[in-house]
């Protein structure tokens, strides 16, 4: 009879089956549309997991995992050409819309999302992602703090940072108020 997971660790196929689907979320960010790649950082967070799944507890495996995530990805990703290069193919397969449109409007969204890519770059990575969690994740501070093993209060000063920051470049964002 083998033993069981030590005192409070996460059960690996518990872990796997309640948080599988949001590292793969979090690695399509990275991913720009391409569902094998994201595929493949999921399946490497989940070794790492597996790797250290007997000191894992189920209070912080939710940052930890988005940091592997994040890091993973990030290590794949250098691996392969640069940032700006898998954010503008991420802007091209948004610009292909579900229904046809005019020249006109393509080329105003094209545009809408080129400006749009270039001051998210331009944030300091914090702050960056930060406001991705916040906008695109509808996260709160609080699970922001708790996520990045941050401060509640250094994870708004980081949000009222970001929004003054794109404020002053013209970017409208109201509903991130710190």
């Amino acid at each position: 009879m083998s033993p069981g997971p030590p005192e409070g660790a996460v059960s690996f196929e518990a872990l796997y089956d309640e948080h599988a689907d949001q590292v793969f979320v979090w690695a399509m960010r990275y991913a720009q549309g391409r569902r094998s790649w994201a595929e493949d950082i999921t399946h490497d967070v989940f070794v790492k997991a597996w790797e250290h799944r007997a000191w894992l507890r189920e209070e912080d495996v939710r940052g930890w995992l988005f940091r592997v995530t994040q890091n993973v990805a990030f290590t794949a990703l250098r691996r392969e050409s640069t940032l700006a290069g898998r954010l503008q193919s991420a802007v091209d397969s948004l610009l292909r819309p579900a229904t046809p449109s005019t020249p006109e409007e393509l080329l105003a969204r094209r545009q809408t999302m080129d400006s749009a890519t270039s001051a998210l770059e331009r944030l300091p990575p914090q702050e960056r992602v930060v406001m991705a969690l916040k906008t695109m994740d509808d996260l709160s501070q609080r699970e922001i703090a708790q996520l990045l093993s941050l401060s509640e209060g250094y994870v708004s000063k980081l949000l009222g940072r970001a929004r003054a920051r794109l404020t002053s470049w013209g970017w409208r964002v109201d509903d991130v108020a710190p």
